[in-house]
Protein backbone atom coordinates (compact mmCIF):
# COMPACT_ATOMS: atom_id res chain seq x y z
CA UNK A 1 0.00 0.00 0.00
CA UNK A 2 1.11 3.45 -0.58
CA UNK A 3 2.99 5.56 2.31
CA UNK A 4 0.43 8.29 1.73
CA UNK A 5 -2.85 6.20 1.34
CA UNK A 6 -1.75 4.44 4.94
CA UNK A 7 -0.71 7.89 6.20
CA UNK A 8 -4.30 9.26 5.35
CA UNK A 9 -6.51 5.92 6.77
CA UNK A 10 -4.64 6.30 9.76
CA UNK A 11 -5.66 9.99 10.42
CA UNK A 12 -9.40 8.68 9.31
CA UNK A 13 -9.21 6.27 11.90
CA UNK A 14 -7.88 8.36 14.48
CA UNK A 15 -10.72 11.17 13.52
CA UNK A 16 -13.45 8.67 13.89
CA UNK A 17 -11.85 7.15 17.03
CA UNK A 18 -12.16 10.99 18.37
CA UNK A 19 -15.56 11.59 17.48
CA UNK A 20 -16.76 8.22 19.09
CA UNK A 21 -15.06 9.16 22.39
CA UNK A 22 -16.26 12.83 22.26
CA UNK A 23 -19.77 11.32 21.83
CA UNK A 24 -19.52 8.67 24.07
CA UNK A 25 -18.21 11.20 26.51
CA UNK A 26 -21.49 12.91 25.78
CA UNK A 27 -23.52 10.38 26.13
CA UNK A 28 -21.98 9.58 29.48
CA UNK A 29 -22.57 13.15 30.57
CA UNK A 30 -26.37 13.16 29.73
CA UNK A 31 -26.93 9.81 31.09
CA UNK A 32 -25.44 10.89 34.18
CA UNK A 33 -27.81 14.30 34.36
CA UNK A 34 -30.74 11.91 33.45
CA UNK A 35 -30.26 9.84 35.98
CA UNK A 36 -29.63 12.23 38.66
CA UNK A 37 -33.38 13.93 37.70
CA UNK A 38 -32.09 16.17 34.44
CA UNK A 39 -33.81 15.89 31.25
CA UNK A 40 -32.91 18.08 28.61
CA UNK A 41 -36.30 17.91 27.38
CA UNK A 42 -38.07 19.06 30.44
CA UNK A 43 -35.10 22.11 30.74
CA UNK A 44 -36.52 23.16 27.07
CA UNK A 45 -40.04 23.02 28.30
CA UNK A 46 -38.91 25.00 31.31
CA UNK A 47 -37.13 27.70 28.87
CA UNK A 48 -40.48 28.05 26.32
CA UNK A 49 -42.28 28.64 29.33
CA UNK A 50 -40.20 31.21 30.81
CA UNK A 51 -39.90 32.57 26.84
CA UNK A 52 -43.64 32.54 26.94
CA UNK A 53 -44.14 34.26 30.95
CA UNK A 54 -41.60 36.86 29.32
CA UNK A 55 -43.62 37.54 26.55
CA UNK A 56 -47.05 37.62 28.90
CA UNK A 57 -45.15 40.24 30.79
CA UNK A 58 -44.30 42.03 27.93
CA UNK A 59 -47.84 42.30 27.06
CA UNK A 60 -48.86 43.54 30.81
CA UNK A 61 -46.33 46.15 30.65
CA UNK A 62 -47.19 47.30 27.49
CA UNK A 63 -50.66 47.38 28.28
CA UNK A 64 -50.41 48.75 31.60
CA UNK A 65 -48.05 51.94 29.76
CA UNK A 66 -51.02 52.12 27.45
CA UNK A 67 -53.85 52.31 30.18
CA UNK A 68 -51.38 54.50 32.06
CA UNK A 69 -51.37 57.11 28.77
CA UNK A 70 -54.64 57.06 28.55
CA UNK A 71 -55.35 58.47 31.63
CA UNK A 72 -52.77 60.97 31.79
CA UNK A 73 -54.49 61.63 28.27
CA UNK A 74 -58.01 62.03 29.96
CA UNK A 75 -56.84 63.89 32.56
CA UNK A 76 -55.06 66.56 30.78
CA UNK A 77 -58.45 66.97 28.84
CA UNK A 78 -60.21 66.74 32.11
CA UNK A 79 -57.59 69.60 33.11
CA UNK A 80 -58.08 71.73 29.90
CA UNK A 81 -61.90 71.32 29.83
CA UNK A 82 -62.36 72.16 33.81
CA UNK A 83 -60.47 75.28 32.94
CA UNK A 84 -62.50 76.21 29.95
CA UNK A 85 -65.37 75.77 32.10
CA UNK A 86 -63.49 77.51 34.86
CA UNK A 87 -62.95 80.61 32.07
CA UNK A 88 -66.67 80.33 31.14
CA UNK A 89 -68.10 80.44 34.72
CA UNK A 90 -66.26 83.67 34.74
CA UNK A 91 -67.47 85.25 31.87
CA UNK A 92 -70.66 84.34 32.36
CA UNK A 93 -70.55 85.68 35.89
CA UNK A 94 -68.92 89.04 34.56
CA UNK A 95 -71.50 89.36 32.11
CA UNK A 96 -74.25 88.40 34.68
CA UNK A 97 -72.69 91.45 36.91
CA UNK A 98 -72.81 93.44 34.09
CA UNK A 99 -76.64 92.97 33.26
CA UNK A 100 -77.49 93.65 36.51
CA UNK A 101 -75.60 96.63 36.76
CA UNK A 102 -77.35 98.03 33.86
CA UNK A 103 -80.95 96.95 34.95
CA UNK A 104 -80.05 98.19 38.46
CA UNK A 105 -79.09 101.85 35.69
CA UNK A 106 -82.66 101.24 33.76
CA UNK A 107 -84.98 100.77 36.52
CA UNK A 108 -83.35 103.75 38.08
CA UNK A 109 -84.77 105.59 35.14
CA UNK A 110 -87.62 104.13 34.63
CA UNK A 111 -88.84 103.60 38.18
CA UNK A 112 -86.64 105.09 40.95
CA UNK A 113 -86.45 103.86 44.83
CA UNK A 114 -87.89 107.56 45.72
CA UNK A 115 -90.21 107.89 43.63
CA UNK A 116 -89.82 111.17 42.25
CA UNK A 117 -90.14 112.27 38.65
CA UNK A 118 -88.37 114.52 36.37
CA UNK A 119 -84.44 115.18 35.98
CA UNK A 120 -81.58 113.97 38.27
CA UNK A 121 -78.35 113.94 38.46
CA UNK A 122 -77.32 110.18 38.52
CA UNK A 123 -73.87 109.91 38.33
CA UNK A 124 -70.83 111.75 39.29
CA UNK A 125 -67.12 110.85 39.62
CA UNK A 126 -63.89 113.02 39.43
CA UNK A 127 -60.45 110.81 38.50
CA UNK A 128 -57.46 111.93 38.52
CA UNK A 129 -55.82 111.21 34.80
CA UNK A 130 -52.13 112.50 34.76
CA UNK A 131 -49.78 114.96 36.35
CA UNK A 132 -49.75 118.04 37.11
CA UNK A 133 -53.50 117.95 38.55
CA UNK A 134 -55.55 116.98 35.03
CA UNK A 135 -58.49 114.79 35.97
CA UNK A 136 -61.32 113.83 34.32
CA UNK A 137 -65.08 114.82 34.97
CA UNK A 138 -67.57 112.45 34.38
CA UNK A 139 -71.50 113.15 34.85
CA UNK A 140 -74.71 111.46 33.74
CA UNK A 141 -77.80 113.05 33.90
CA UNK A 142 -81.23 111.43 33.81
CA UNK A 143 -85.00 111.80 33.39
CA UNK A 144 -87.21 109.51 35.81
CA UNK A 145 -90.31 107.92 35.54
CA UNK A 146 -91.75 110.55 32.65
CA UNK A 147 -90.36 110.35 29.33
CA UNK A 148 -92.79 111.76 26.65
CA UNK A 149 -90.86 114.97 26.23
CA UNK A 150 -87.24 115.35 25.06
CA UNK A 151 -85.53 117.65 27.97
CA UNK A 152 -83.12 120.68 27.70
CA UNK A 153 -81.21 123.05 29.66
CA UNK A 154 -77.73 123.31 31.01
CA UNK A 155 -75.92 122.03 33.95
CA UNK A 156 -72.71 123.68 35.55
CA UNK A 157 -70.40 122.52 38.10
CA UNK A 158 -68.65 124.07 40.73
CA UNK A 159 -65.68 123.12 43.19
CA UNK A 160 -65.49 124.58 46.24
CA UNK A 161 -62.05 124.08 48.68
CA UNK A 162 -58.65 126.03 49.84
CA UNK A 163 -55.05 126.92 48.97
CA UNK A 164 -52.75 127.32 51.83
CA UNK A 165 -55.86 127.09 54.20
CA UNK A 166 -57.82 130.35 52.38
CA UNK A 167 -61.13 129.31 50.89
CA UNK A 168 -61.39 128.88 46.84
CA UNK A 169 -63.78 128.31 44.15
CA UNK A 170 -63.69 127.28 41.06
CA UNK A 171 -65.97 126.63 37.82
CA UNK A 172 -65.40 124.74 35.04
CA UNK A 173 -64.56 128.14 33.00
CA UNK A 174 -60.88 128.04 35.21
CA UNK A 175 -60.59 124.59 35.34
CA UNK A 176 -61.21 122.84 31.98
CA UNK A 177 -59.13 121.36 30.01
CA UNK A 178 -57.68 122.26 26.33
CA UNK A 179 -60.32 125.41 25.91
CA UNK A 180 -63.30 123.41 26.59
CA UNK A 181 -66.99 125.19 27.69
CA UNK A 182 -67.49 125.66 31.25
CA UNK A 183 -71.07 125.04 30.21
CA UNK A 184 -72.62 121.68 29.76
CA UNK A 185 -75.60 121.96 27.15
CA UNK A 186 -77.84 118.53 27.07
CA UNK A 187 -80.67 117.51 25.46
CA UNK A 188 -82.50 114.00 25.85
CA UNK A 189 -85.50 111.75 26.57
CA UNK A 190 -83.87 109.11 28.66
CA UNK A 191 -80.08 110.10 29.60
CA UNK A 192 -77.09 111.74 28.74
CA UNK A 193 -73.27 111.46 29.94
CA UNK A 194 -70.51 113.93 29.63
CA UNK A 195 -67.06 113.86 30.34
CA UNK A 196 -64.37 116.68 30.47
CA UNK A 197 -60.78 117.35 30.83
CA UNK A 198 -60.25 119.36 33.97
CA UNK A 199 -56.86 120.61 35.50
CA UNK A 200 -57.37 121.65 39.53
CA UNK A 201 -54.71 124.01 40.39
CA UNK A 202 -51.62 123.80 42.35
CA UNK A 203 -52.48 123.25 45.93
CA UNK A 204 -56.05 123.44 45.27
CA UNK A 205 -57.77 120.74 48.08
CA UNK A 206 -61.31 120.32 46.92
CA UNK A 207 -63.68 119.71 49.44
CA UNK A 208 -67.06 120.04 47.92
CA UNK A 209 -67.91 119.76 43.96
CA UNK A 210 -71.52 121.24 43.29
CA UNK A 211 -73.78 120.83 40.33
CA UNK A 212 -76.41 123.07 39.24
CA UNK A 213 -78.57 121.69 36.31
CA UNK A 214 -80.91 124.73 34.90
CA UNK A 215 -83.61 123.46 32.37
CA UNK A 216 -84.99 125.29 29.82
CA UNK A 217 -87.61 122.90 27.65
CA UNK A 218 -89.82 122.35 29.44
CA UNK A 219 -88.75 124.71 31.67
CA UNK A 220 -88.33 124.07 35.60
CA UNK A 221 -86.84 124.92 38.85
CA UNK A 222 -83.23 124.63 38.68
CA UNK A 223 -81.82 121.36 40.48
CA UNK A 224 -78.97 121.35 42.47
CA UNK A 225 -76.86 118.67 44.38
CA UNK A 226 -73.89 119.12 46.10
CA UNK A 227 -71.24 115.94 46.60
CA UNK A 228 -68.17 115.57 49.17
CA UNK A 229 -64.99 115.24 47.28
CA UNK A 230 -64.28 112.30 49.50
CA UNK A 231 -67.04 110.19 47.98
CA UNK A 232 -66.52 111.65 44.34
CA UNK A 233 -63.15 112.64 43.70
CA UNK A 234 -59.30 111.48 44.33
CA UNK A 235 -56.13 113.73 44.56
Amino acid sequence: MNPDRKTGVGMLIRGVAVLLIGAAIYLSYELGRYQSGYSILDHRRQVADFERQAAELDYTIEELRRQIAILETSREIDRATYAQVEGDLGSLQAQLQASEEELAFYRGIVSPEDGVAGLRIQNLEVRPIGPEGRHVLRLMLVQAIIHTDQVRGTAEVTMTGAIGGEPAEFGLRQLAADGATEVLAYEFRYFQNFERQMVLPAGFEPDIVEVSIRPTSPPGDPVTQRFQWSVVGSQ
